[in-house]
This record gives structure tokens, C-alpha cells and sequence, in this order.
């Protein structure tokens, strides 16, 4: 299962964005996995939950949006939405289609939860 290694690095990633914000903890973790990306999403949740205890990220929710397969046809320019096992072009039935989207892994939004300020009980020092 190699979506364990890559929820290790996804959550070093984070924790560096974390720390370099001044984060208390993060949130949310929003991911986009396309279907041909070689990770299964229910496995990288899985792995999250492993994961995350212990780190910056250990409350955080994590939000899985798969993305569409998108090809672009090479002999008509058609730019159409397929199947992962199927990348035909839909305007003519090609099969000669360069891959637009569908294989990424990205992280696409880290929501981070910031301390307090000093003096933020709202209580004077006397």
C-alpha cells in the first residue's frame, strides 16, 4: 500500500506549511486525486487516519475530491471528460488524445487554526 508513504509525505508538507505559518494546528487537508494517479482515496483516507496522530494535523478532516479524466484530441482539438480505461475522444471517436487531467495528486487547500493572540482573554492586568 503506497498511499501510506504518500500520506507521510502529503503530512510533512503540511506540517511544514503549519510551522512556517505559526500554526497552532490544521483543520482540513483538501486533496484532488485524479483515477489514474495509482492512488486509491478510500486507502489514502485510510492512511490518515494512521498517519496523522501525534502531528500538526492529528484533529484535522481530510477531504478527498476526485477529478475527472480529461483528454484533448490530437486530431480534432476536442477537449472532452472520459472514462479512466477508455480515452477516446468524444467529438470524433479518436484515439489519438493527449491526457489533459486525471492523473495528479495535488494538495489543493491546507486549513490551518491559529493561536490566540497575547491578550486576547479580554481581562486588563492590573
Amino acid at each position: 500500500m503506497h498511499e501510506l508513504s504518500v500520506c507521510q509525505a502529503l503530512l510533512r508538507q503540511v506540517t511544514d506549511i503549519a510551522m512556517e505559518s505559526g500554526a497552532s494546528a490544521v483543520a482540513r487537508i483538501i486533496v484532488e486525486v485524479g483515477p489514474l494517479s495509482g492512488i486509491d482515496p478510500a486507502l489514502l483516507a485510510s492512511a490518515f487516519d494512521v498517519v496523522r496522530a501525534g502531528s500538526y494535523a492529528s484533529g484535522a478532516e481530510l477531504s478527498i475530491k476526485t477529478m475527472p479524466v480529461t483528454v484533448r484530441c490530437l486530431v480534432c482539438g476536442t477537449e472532452s471528460q472520459t472514462h479512466p480505461n477508455r480515452l477516446l475522444c468524444a467529438g470524433c471517436g479518436g484515439y489519438r488524445t493527449r491526457l489533459v487531467s486525471g492523473d495528479e495528486l495535488c494538495l489543493r487547500t491546507v486549513e490551518l487554526r491559529m493561536p490566540e493572540p497575547a491578550g486576547a482573554l479580554g481581562g486588563m492586568m492590573d
